[in-house]
């Protein structure tokens, strides 16, 4: 019995130390997209994103981030419908990506996960910065996603279709619970 209590009173801290779960902070994080066509470039930010990552500052086990299609802004309205119509969001109405495969290096934290969007998953490596700032923990970075990779039919105007080709950049800030 004592030998129980012992390894309870020395394991049972060291497993809440190893998951630390942290939140995202809505308020402050954001994930942006860039996408081209010929005649003209433009942007769309989400500021409703949603996530947890576990861990601590030293190996992180997990993170999941979610997000609303709808939420996304570009600062036109009639192109965020068209966009919105184009990516059915009625059928596919969320962007989700989950990872229990992660890495540090130097200031880099190298997630190996799965993206949802458009209702097909795809295999990504995100490469992040991470900070710690303040009790936060701060990913920030960007990566490349092809539409096509999703099936997502992309729209044209004067006979020439959008760039297959968007980047993402982020900022997440995590806050711990």
């Amino acid at each position: 019995m004592r030998k129980l209590f012992f390894k309870l009173f020395l394991l049972f801290p060291i497993y809440f130390i190893a998951q630390e779960r942290w939140a995202l902070d809505t308020e402050s994080s954001y994930i942006n997209y860039d996408a081209d066509h010929f005649l003209h470039a433009w942007s769309g930010t989400n500021n409703s994103v949603k996530g947890v990552i576990t861990g601590n500052k030293n190996k992180f086990q997990k993170i999941a981030i979610a997000m609303l299609v709808r939420d996304f802004d570009s600062k036109n309205s009639n192109r965020d419908n068209n966009a919105l119509e184009i990516l059915e969001v009625l059928k596919f109405p969320k962007i989700e990506f989950f990872s229990d495969e992660m890495e540090m290096n130097n200031n880099k934290l190298i997630i190996n996960g799965e993206m949802n969007f458009h209702g097909i998953g795809i295999k990504k490596i995100i490469e992040a910065d991470i900070n710690f700032k303040n009790n936060k923990l701060i990913l920030s970075g960007n990566f490349k996603m092809l539409l096509s990779d999703f099936k997502v039919t992309r729209p044209s105007f004067m006979m020439k279709k959008m760039d297959d080709l968007i980047i993402l950049s982020y900022k997440l800030h995590f806050t711990k619970l």
